[in-house]
């Protein structure tokens, strides 16, 4: 080991090799039965940080090289689950509505809890006295196919040993009902965000305990990238990726651009390249656009329509593009410290949904763009821009194509929310009156009688009381940011205003 933190990596193999003894993870034998093949391992070091980019500690994970497993014989089934963003945005703003604590536990060693089914040989790894013999893993280990597999079965075993039960419209979000009181779990991996009383997390973080390793990091406030900041009196949080986009920043040479107040020029069109132009180092543009995506994801919906229309020149980017990409980047170098603000909304709690439509806005196939934004309360939980699959014929299609696609999302929350024993009413509103009269009437029409049956899925909801759909103007539309560029006025004014999204 050659780097300036190479004196630390060897306590950091001791003790990740005490928490393997500890969990029984391999049996010790001389030689290998016939007809068998072993799988080899390495170390993969990593420094882990805290939210304000400090050391954590210094981790040695032991790590098979799982590309050399044969399916079907050391190994079947592997997927396994994690929670939705959304779901996570879901949960905190219950939290942060509801009064209640928002606590982190992290599982140590969370991988080497799974029990395996196949048999696999390992060659052991360099630095454990181990040399000349060969290791049949009786547990799960980081690297593994199956491994998440495993790991997700013996959590959710665990879990409902103390009474908690995954619910349908998310499976990493578990429930406990005790004496009218809720506990709820949501699980991403290893890491686990609480929400419930201070009884109610000691006793789950007694229960934990007793039969998996676990470390309590106390109130939220560092989780899957992005930082939770509570206030002290516990009636609002802030959800922000400072950190992560100085790193980008640095990493892609822009810490010293200019700043801009729009993550797009409204006046440039961007197209696709024509066949003879060469592509503009394509690596580099998807690397940017993957990483803008997290950000989009996690806490920064003011630039989802600009990451959206962006994508599509991914596979064929020109200096153009080059030169969108970079103007995203200025916008962030602006606006590092904003976030999503949850605050506790007085009053009965309701989620509205707003759809909005961007008419024939693609350039190159004049498809429309679809928008949504829901709240809980005023606390943003979810956003989405995308390009609608075929072009609509008029304003009324795609905005009630937008509308459809919304729906679809209320009825998700409509399922959440049930099984969250919580009743809140859902209202959507759209700034077409056309789009809600189709949703509303069976009108036939020349310019609706060959809208595709799929996106009357709205009016079956309506039907069935699952919402309501309201008429708001086009200036209130909060989804007016998810599907076309803005001016730097009507950009601010929907970030902050409408979406909660300030510094």
């Amino acid at each position: 080991m050659s780097s300036l933190d190479s004196d630390k990596w060897p306590q950091a193999i001791i003790s990740e090799h005490q928490s393997i003894i500890d969990a029984g993870v391999w049996e010790v034998h001389d030689r290998i039965p016939k007809r068998r093949k072993t799988i080899n391992s390495r170390w993969v070091f990593t420094v882990k940080l805290n939210a304000d980019g400090s050391i954590e500690r210094y981790k040695a994970r032991l790590v098979v090289k799982g590309y050399s497993q044969i399916a079907g014989i050391d190994y079947a089934e592997t997927f396994a689950p994690v929670t939705r963003y959304d779901s996570l945005c879901l949960v905190i703003a219950l939290a942060v509505n509801l009064g209640l604590l928002l606590e982190h536990l992290d599982i140590k060693t969370a991988f080497l809890n799974g029990d395996l089914e196949e048999e696999i040989w390992m060659t052991p790894p360099p630095g454990i006295g181990l040399d000349g013999k060969i290791l049949l893993l009786k547990k799960s280990l980081y690297g593994l196919k199956q491994a998440p597999l495993k790991w997700y079965e013996k959590l959710s075993a665990v879990l409902a040993s103390l009474g908690f039960k995954p619910l349908h419209f998310d499976p990493c979000v578990y429930i406990y009902f005790n004496e009218g009181r809720k506990t709820i779990i949501v699980v991403y991996v290893d890491d686990l965000t609480i929400v419930g009383t201070q009884q109610d997390l000691d006793s789950l973080t007694a229960g934990l305990n007793a039969q998996l390793n676990v470390t309590v990091k106390g109130p939220l406030s560092w989780l899957l990238g992005f930082e939770v900041q509570q206030s002290k009196t516990g009636t609002g949080i802030k959800l922000k990726q400072e950190l992560y986009i100085d790193q980008l920043l640095e990493r892609f040479n822009f810490s010293k651009l200019n700043p801009v107040k729009t993550p797009l020029d409204l006046n440039q069109k961007l197209v696709k390249a024509l066949p003879d132009e060469p592509a503009v180092d394509t690596n580099l543009y998807q690397q940017q656009l993957g990483s803008l995506m997290y950000l989009v994801t996690c806490t920064r919906p003011d630039i989802a329509h600009a990451v959206s229309v962006l994508s599509q020149f991914c596979s064929h980017p020109l200096e153009v593009h080059h030169a969108a990409v970079k103007r995203v980047f200025r916008y962030l170098s602006g606006t590092r410290s904003v976030g999503l603000v949850y605050s506790r909304t007085p009053g009965p709690l309701s989620i509205i949904g707003y759809s909005d439509a961007g008419y024939g806005n693609c350039l190159d196939t004049r498809r429309s763009w679809s928008g949504y934004g829901f709240l809980l309360g005023s606390c943003l939980v979810s956003w989405r821009s995308t390009k609608q699959h075929s072009v609509a014929t008029s304003t009324t299609e795609a905005e009630y194509m937008a509308l459809s696609a919304t729906a679809r999302h209320a009825s998700w929350y409509t399922i959440g929310m049930q099984e969250l024993a919580y009743k809140v009413p859902i209202t959507l509103k759209c700034d077409n009156t056309s789009s809600i009269n189709l949703g509303h009437n069976a009108i036939i029409s020349t310019r609706s009688k060959h809208i595709d049956i799929h996106y009357h899925y709205v009016r079956e909801c309506l039907l069935n009381n699952k919402f309501s759909v309201e008429y708001i103007p086009t200036e209130e539309n909060a989804a007016d940011i998810f599907t076309k560029l803005l001016d730097a006025g009507k950009h601010s004014k929907f970030t902050q205003q409408q979406l909660g999204c300030t510094v």
